[in-house]
């Protein structure tokens, strides 16, 4: 009788874990599903933004302001990419 209790508490032990694994995988999915969604909404925002089609809320001026410099920042980059690329590739 001790066995067969063991078993089957250890039975539940199990399936509640699978329980919280598959609850926990099914979270990170979707947690990167809404990561998806909000960087799809914030690039689509700013293109609007970009070509004046939507004003940008004061609340949002700093946040704007901030994703510019690191749009410049990057585009700064990969000219120094290129550049540095051409003259690896015309040294060669």
């Amino acid at each position: 009788m001790r066995i067969r209790k063991f078993l089957l508490d250890l039975r539940d032990r199990i399936v509640r874990g699978s329980q919280l694994g598959k609850r926990k995988l099914d979270l990170a999915f979707t947690r990167r599903e809404l990561d998806e969604r909000q960087r799809e909404l914030g690039e689509r925002f700013r293109r609007l933004s970009r070509e004046g089609r939507v004003a940008v809320p004061a609340e949002l001026e700093g946040a704007v302001a901030a994703v510019r410099e690191v749009e410049e920042r990057m585009a700064s980059q990969q000219t120094d990419v290129a550049r540095l690329e051409r003259e690896a590739t015309s040294e060669a």
